[in-house]
């Protein structure tokens, strides 16, 4: 209810001319949810993921998102974006640890607010997949509001949760056994190669990989439209 009262909000900040032309593009891609009946080979997903200073949501934020394409099936790297975000702080001790990005690397970066256009130019209406989404997810609508008044409008995969679902079925309860489903225990189970870890884009690259063979075990069980995937 609170997005569809942003979005309405928005469009007509849109007909007003006060939002950027990307911003306005991006809402009206979404008038139409007619993707959702198309087939999981067929459809372009968006693999994700965000580096961030920390890993609190109420006072971090965002150095870099790294994102790549799958399109009819395949992970096109022709099809993918990584972007440095400008910021005075790369994080504590222990996150910089984590991602690796000295302050020189971000002093060449860009402005927030343009990171965001750009990611959602990039993105359109695809369906956005994540590892632990609803991290990234809430770290690029705090931008989004910030600067633009809107939250992402996308329909979003979590690969943690599709894989519990496939394996354990919807009621399965990830609380129990959180560590099963972290995205280090996940690679190894699917025998996907670590490589380039911790970075926006070798993360998002490695979370697209995990999400062919997901979808890939999903057809053996009946989950052949975007609809199908995104049911709970």
């Amino acid at each position: 209810m609170i997005r569809s009262i942003e979005k309405v909000l928005a469009e007509y900040r849109c007909r007003k001319g006060a939002l950027r032309s990307e911003v306005c593009d991006y809402l009206r891609a979404f008038r139409r949810k007619d993707y959702l009946d198309t087939h999981v080979d067929e459809a372009r997903f968006v693999v994700f993921d965000t580096e961030t200073t920390g890993f609190d949501t109420s006072r971090d934020s965002v150095i870099s998102i790294g994102a790549v394409a799958i399109n009819q099936g395949r992970i096109s790297i022709d099809d993918s974006m990584e972007l440095l975000v400008r910021r005075a702080s790369i994080g504590d001790r222990e996150a910089a640890a984590v991602h690796g990005l000295l302050s020189r690397d971000l002093s060449d970066g860009c402005d927030e607010a343009e990171a965001a256009l750009a990611f959602l130019v990039y993105c359109g209406r695809s369906v956005l997949v994540a590892q632990h989404a609803s991290f990234d997810i809430l770290m690029m609508n705090r931008i989004l509001q910030r600067h633009f008044g809107i939250r992402l409008m996308n329909d979003v995969v979590d690969t943690a949760s599709l894989a519990k679902r496939l394996e354990k079925g919807p009621y399965y309860n990830l609380a129990h056994k959180s560590g099963e489903y972290r995205l280090d225990n996940l690679l190894l189970r699917y025998r996907i190669r670590l490589h380039d870890r911790h970075t926006a884009a070798g993360d998002a690259f490695l979370t697209a990989q995990l999400f062919q063979r997901l979808v890939s075990k999903g057809k053996e069980c009946g989950i052949l439209t975007v609809r199908d995937l995104l049911l709970r």
